[in-house]
């Protein structure tokens, strides 16, 4: 029932524009009986739609009934489960214990953990048996909706929503039962992605030195195109087993990506449509174990394919081939279909709409974000710039053109592969664009703004009904460097706690409370150094939040000296022990790596770099570096959300306050304030030569 592939019922709901998801499966939250549960979020067309939509799932359900139990398709999940069984990463102690304490309600003791990958015996009667309780006269059918706000005449007791009930009429039930499926409907097929290669590629000795330091070797280096390579190999010490899996990523870095608002929406428009376009071919490799994600990120599109090695390249073949094939063919793309546009244009339109609603603390973040970054747009403005009319198909498929013409490609191969295997994954990529090279600087450059003076915003919450208020208040440091990344994160891990006690507890200004540093990224190192207080609260304002935070920060940073060296001593500990804590899977590995390559610093040895770092740092340093980055006139940024329907007065700034308000987003861009500069590492494989950008 959740299948995607084609003649599923997800996907002849989705041709017809009614739906945007669908998922199924067995509800066991009850000890002594069980339900099965079909859910989809429907289109505008799905719930004016509605009686069709029930019509197609009922003629499903009749489908697989008159179908029965298939042996092949039994066999196949088992076999899949004891693939994810066999080679499942480690997973975090808290979600596991949890996840077991529940399978304990479910299952004898001894087969607690392995029973959800347990296929013992082929029961086609008790199949069958199921399948025959899945009939309209067994269904509730729940429907949520803003429309049905003034038909209702009931309210729960709790929480006092609206609802209503009503029966379904046996003429409709009838109808339900006896009507014949859609000939687009159809059974699944035996899905081509299953892996039969579990084999692991022999190390080479490289490999082996490699791994155990943890270094990627570049493979290749050409115009356009830059790709690392690490294999996974078994060695001691190592906290989990070489298994036949990879992960390829791909940052496919064009100039025309996200250079304007409209480029930004175009480009999140194109991914979405591809995305969608490539479901019914990419749900069997999904279901086989396999994963792939294409969507827009920092200066370009950012590619990724995993799973296991055996069927990676021709997933990776599959989701790359068709991206612009059809566009230099002059012919119709798969993805340019008007009917799933409109769907998935609509959705993108809603889930901005859904940002400007979340909470008043997660809209300062943002805001300070944007003020801070360089090229990066507002929720508003992309709103704005999805309503225009005259954003249609075509002018996504001129944009995607493009978007590919010229491009960088640096992608990392990480996992059981060996050095032909990963060649063959960037030559793939290589062919399939068939663009141009685009020299490595020769782009709109991501750039954080460097504050040299205190600045500070306000705006009325989006979202009227919001009861809270927010501040965000960032300082940033007038330095960049290891040693004060370093200092930041120590002087961020030390005033947590307090923080959190003066602000939440004993002045009880909110739920929402955190001290943390908070560093930001341009396209290229260095890192900028900042720290960050974020509060929430429903009965402050944003101003005496902020008055709040500075005296918390003043109080704090004056006594920091007086700390005593033992306790000192074990915020230092702690961090160290943040900063060596080893990966537990390959993924873990995966991240690491590959934010070093995103961000051009390649800095393998990162870790060792802080805790020397760290080992170098006292407290009267410590101190002196927390006085000059706490100085808030000098070089920090104030956001304050106001809720409750209120705008922000026209006298922000108190009499003496020296700092510059800043009354809207275009105003501060349109200085421009001053940015970082941009070193670029001279040579990505040897660390600490640089040259610098401007």
């Amino acid at each position: 029932m959740g299948h995607e592939a084609k003649g599923s019922l997800a996907s002849l709901l989705k041709r017809k524009g009614l739906i945007e998801s669908l998922s199924a499966g067995a509800q066991t939250d009850q000890r002594y009986s069980a339900s099965f549960e079909i859910s989809m979020s429907l289109t505008r067309q799905g719930l004016d739609s509605l009686s069709q939509v029930l019509d197609l799932v009922f003629q499903y359900l009749r489908l697989l009934r008159n179908a029965g139990a298939l042996e092949w398709v039994w066999q196949e999940s088992a076999d899949l489960a004891g693939l994810h069984w066999r080679f499942q990463e480690k997973r975090d102690p808290s979600s596991l214990v949890v996840n077991l304490a529940s399978n304990l309600q479910l299952y004898p003791p001894k087969y607690v953990v392995s029973a959800p990958y347990t296929y013992e015996t082929y029961d086609p009667d008790m199949i069958s048996r199921v399948l025959e309780m899945l009939t309209p006269a067994r269904a509730d059918i729940f429907v949520a909706s803003r429309d049905y706000v003034s038909q209702v005449n009931l309210h729960e007791a709790i929480y006092g929503t609206p609802y209503s009930v009503a029966a379904i009429d046996a003429q409709t039930i009838k109808r339900w039962e006896l009507s014949a499926a859609d000939p687009a409907l159809s059974l699944v097929r035996p899905n081509a992605f299953v892996p039969r290669d579990l084999k692991l590629f022999k190390p080479s000795k490289d490999a082996v030195r490699l791994g155990k330091s943890a270094i990627p070797i570049k493979l290749v280096e050409k115009s356009g195109v830059r790709l690392w390579y690490k294999q996974d190999v078994d060695f001691k010490g190592k906290n989990w087993n070489a298994k036949p899996r990879i992960n390829v990523i791909f940052q496919i870095t064009s100039p025309s990506a996200d250079v304007t608002a409209r480029a930004s929406i175009l480009s999140s428009l194109f991914s979405m449509l591809y995305i969608d376009s490539l479901v019914e071919t990419t749900y069997d490799a999904t279901a086989a174990g396999l994963s792939w994600s294409f969507a827009p990120s920092g200066d370009g599109m950012r590619l990724s394919v995993a799973g296991y090695h055996d069927k990676v390249m021709e997933l990776l073949n599959t989701v790359t081939k068709p991206l612009v094939s059809c566009l230099k063919a002059n012919r119709q793309c798969d993805w340019a279909n008007q009917q799933r546009y409109l769907a998935i244009k609509d959705e993108l339109r809603r889930g901005l709409d859904n940002t400007n609603k979340q909470p008043p603390y997660t809209r300062a973040v943002q805001r300070l974000s944007q003020f801070l970054e360089k090229r990066v747009w507002s929720v508003d403005r992309l709103l704005y710039e999805l309503s225009l009319p005259d954003l249609t198909l075509d002018v996504v498929a001129a944009h995607a053109r493009v978007l590919f013409d010229r491009v960088f490609i640096e992608g990392f191969v990480h996992g059981n592969a060996d050095e032909t295997f990963a060649r063959k994954c960037i030559d793939a990529l290589v062919v399939n664009l068939g663009s141009f090279p685009l020299p490595e600087s020769d782009r709109d450059l991501q750039q954080i703004a460097r504050l040299t003076r205190g600045f500070t915003f306000a705006e009325a919450h989006t979202n009227s009904d919001d009861p809270n208020h927010a501040l965000e208040l960032y300082v940033q440091y007038p330095e960049t460097g290891l040693k004060w990344d370093v200092c930041a994160a120590l002087f961020g891990a030390i005033a947590a706690e307090p923080c959190f006690d003066q602000l939440r507890t004993k002045e009880q200004l909110g739920y929402i409370v955190s001290c943390r540093a908070r560093p930001m990224q341009g396209s290229f190192p260095p890192t900028v150094v900042g720290f960050a207080v974020l509060v929430q609260s429903s009965f402050k304002d944003p101003p005496q939040l902020e008055a709040s935070a500075r005296s918390f920060l003043d109080g704090f940073v004056g006594n920091l000296s007086h700390m005593p060296k033992e306790k000192f001593g074990e915020h230092k500990v702690s961090l160290l022990a943040q900063i060596e804590e080893k990966e537990v899977s390959m993924g873990e590995e995966t991240a690491r790596l590959w934010k070093e390559i995103l961000i051009k610093r390649y800095q393998w040895d990162r870790k060792e770099r802080l805790a020397a770092a760290l080992a170098s740092i006292d407290l009267p340093q410590l101190a002196t570096f927390a006085r000059t980055l706490v100085d808030v006139p000098r070089h920090s940024l104030s956001v304050g959300i106001y809720g409750q329907g209120r705008d922000p007065p026209r006298e922000l700034l108190a009499p003496g306050d020296v700092r510059e308000r800043i009354w809207s987003m275009a105003s501060f861009k349109g200085l421009p304030p001053p940015y970082w500069g941009l070193e670029l590492p001279a040579s990505p494989a040897s660390a600490g030569q640089h040259k610098q950008m401007r």
